[in-house]
C-alpha cells in the first residue's frame, strides 16, 4: 500500500477547501485507489440523515471510499461554527495534536492516499498556543495548497506561500479554485500565481454552481512525487 498523505490547507475560510479535498479523492478514486479522507478539527454542525454532524466531515466521509469512519476522520467537533480556539474553550474541550496524530496513524494504514483538510487558513489558531501550521509540523506532511480565486486572493496566496516557506514545511502543489465567476481579469490573477509560485499548479478549477467534486476531480492533475 502507498500510504501517502497530504495536508490541504487555504488562503482564507469559504474558498472550498472541503470541496478540492472531495475532488482530490475523486481524481485518486478515478486511479483505482483506496482514497481517504480527515478534518481532525470541525466547526458547525447540523442535520446528516438524522445526526448531528459538521457538513464537511459529512462530505469528506461520503466521498472516501474507505470504510466509513465519521469519528476518526474527526476528532474534535464543535456545535458552534465559530473559530475553533474559541469553541474549544467555550466546550472545555481543548485540541491535543498527539490526539490528532493517533487517528491519523490508524487511518493512513487503511489508505492508499490520504488527504487532511484544515480548519480556515494556515495559520487559523486551534487553542492558545498552537495553529494550524504545529498541526501539519506534528503531521509532518507536504501541503497542498488551495487559492480561493477572488479579489484579494494574490496578497493572500503570496503570504500564505511565504508563511509556509518561512515554516520550512514542504508545498506539494497548489490548486486555484474559482470561487467568484464575476472576479475581473481572473486568468490575470492565475497567471501571476503561476509565475510567482515555483511549485506546480495542480489545476485551475472554474466556478461550479452545484458544487460537484467529480466535475471539479477533471480539471485537476497529480504532480510526479
Amino acid at each position: 500500500m502507498i500510504n501517502k498523505a497530504f495536508f490541504i490547507t487555504g488562503t482564507d475560510t469559504g474558498i472550498g477547501k472541503t470541496f478540492i479535498t472531495c475532488a482530490l479523492i475523486e481524481l485518486m478514486k478515478s486511479q483505482n485507489k483506496i482514497v481517504g479522507g480527515m478534518k481532525p478539527v470541525a466547526a458547525g454542525e447540523s442535520i446528516h440523515n438524522g445526526i448531528s454532524i459538521n457538513s464537511d466531515v459529512f462530505e469528506i466521509n461520503r466521498f472516501s471510499n474507505t470504510e466509513p469512519n465519521s469519528h476518526g476522520i474527526n476528532t474534535y467537533s464543535y456545535n458552534e461554527a465559530i473559530a475553533p480556539h474559541i469553541a474549544s474553550k467555550i466546550n472545555n474541550k481543548p485540541i491535543n495534536l498527539l490526539k490528532i496524530k493517533e487517528h491519523y496513524d490508524s487511518l493512513k494504514k487503511t489508505s492508499e492516499y490520504l488527504f487532511i483538510e484544515g480548519a480556515g487558513g494556515y495559520y487559523v489558531p486551534l487553542g492558545e498556543e498552537i495553529m494550524t501550521s504545529d498541526l501539519i509540523n506534528s503531521l509532518n506532511i507536504p501541503i497542498i495548497l488551495v487559492a480561493g480565486i477572488r479579489l484579494g486572493c494574490l496578497n493572500h496566496t503570496m503570504l500564505t506561500v511565504e508563511a509556509i516557506h518561512k515554516n520550512k514545511q514542504k508545498i506539494f502543489g497548489w490548486i486555484a479554485n474559482i470561487v467568484d465567476p464575476n472576479m475581473h481579469y481572473q486568468e490575470d490573477s492565475i497567471r501571476y500565481l503561476k509565475e510567482k509560485i515555483s511549485e506546480p499548479c495542480m489545476g485551475v478549477v472554474p466556478y461550479i454552481r452545484m458544487n460537484d467534486p467529480v466535475e471539479a476531480s477533471q480539471h485537476l492533475i497529480f504532480p510526479a512525487f
